[in-house]
């Protein structure tokens, strides 16, 4: 069955692509307003060479950050730069420059660009184990739910050159560690909201949209993408069945949104698991209790989880 979870943007019935947690890292604002923040990363160590705003920024309103990037000794210079009116300054940076500092030369070269959309805060840590250092950059669009318009990309150095290994303008993303043996791989975690035009704001549901393994191989992080889904289908169909106990002796509203939230949750995680393929003969067998026990919106709201393409 060739299907797709309906997203939800500006366009009714749609997933918004893409949890409001935490980010298990800790990052550092970015706000020009502040001026006395502290480095992105403790400088022990590195080497500082005086850096000079190039003449196409100084008029610009900018924020300097100064770290080893390239891991050579000598601190390195990312610099954000803000829109020229208020209201987007305040709402964030709207780009960032890298410029790298050059030790044979003994001067800064402007290595990258990258255009961003609202940055709120930036980070610089070992993502993926290899030794280098990757830029986080956390971004926020500002509105009502963070999931619509919090977002994460995350830069990446291979080959000399920077390159988005993580893109997501909204999900509200989340670093998280998932276990691989006797240590553990970092992953960025993306969500959506399901909410169909005919259902109020209200009632959406939360679900997990996409996963980005930043393991060293992509065999490995196939292994650990399934194991997360798998896992934590496990879990959901497990409160759905509690859900679905509370319902027999419970009919109310709250427990019914309850029993249908977790239906949700357990259709779009089977989606992505490695039980992917048996998802149509459990959406006929759940079908009939849905009929029975939930109110007509979440019965049509369940039909509508799954469109055809």
């Amino acid at each position: 069955m060739n299907t797709r979870l309906q997203q939800r943007s500006a366009i009714p019935k749609r997933f918004c692509a893409p949890l409001c947690l935490v980010l298990c890292i800790a990052v550092v604002s970015c706000t020009s307003e502040n001026k006395d923040e502290k480095p992105i990363q403790t400088a022990a160590m590195t080497r500082t060479a005086p850096f000079t705003l190039p003449s196409d920024l100084v008029a610009l309103k900018t924020d300097i950050r100064r770290i080893d990037l390239q891991q050579h000794g000598y601190e390195d210079a990312l610099v954000t730069v803000y829109p020229k009116d208020s209201m987007g300054a305040r709402l964030g940076f709207e780009a960032l420059q890298i410029f790298e500092f050059d030790t044979t030369k003994q001067v800064f070269v402007r290595s990258h660009e990258e255009k961003v959309f609202y940055g709120k805060s930036l980070d610089v840590r070992d993502l993926d184990g290899d030794g280098t250092q990757e830029i986080c950059i956390r971004t926020d669009g500002g509105g009502n739910s963070e999931i619509a318009s919090i977002g994460m990309t995350v830069l990446k150095k291979r080959n000399g050159r920077y390159a988005r290994i993580v893109g997501f303008d909204s999900g509200n993303p989340e670093i998280i560690l998932l276990p691989n043996g006797t240590t553990s791989v970092n992953a960025v975690l993306m969500n959506g909201e399901y909410v169909p035009e005919y259902l109020p704001r209200t009632e959406a549901v939360t679900v997990v949209d996409s996963i980005i393994v930043l393991a060293q191989n992509a065999e490995e992080s196939e292994k650990l993408r399934r194991k997360f889904f798998d896992e934590s289908l496990a879990k959901a169909e497990q409160r759905y069945a509690d859900a679905k106990n509370v319902l027999k002796s419970n009919r109310s509203e709250p427990a019914a949104y309850n029993a249908y939230t977790e239906a949700v949750t357990v259709l779009r995680l089977m989606s992505k698991s490695s039980r992917s393929a048996s998802l149509a003969a459990y959406i006929s067998t759940e079908r009939a209790y849905w009929r029975a026990m939930l109110p007509a919106r979440y019965q049509q709201a369940l039909g509508d989880v799954f469109v055809k393409e």
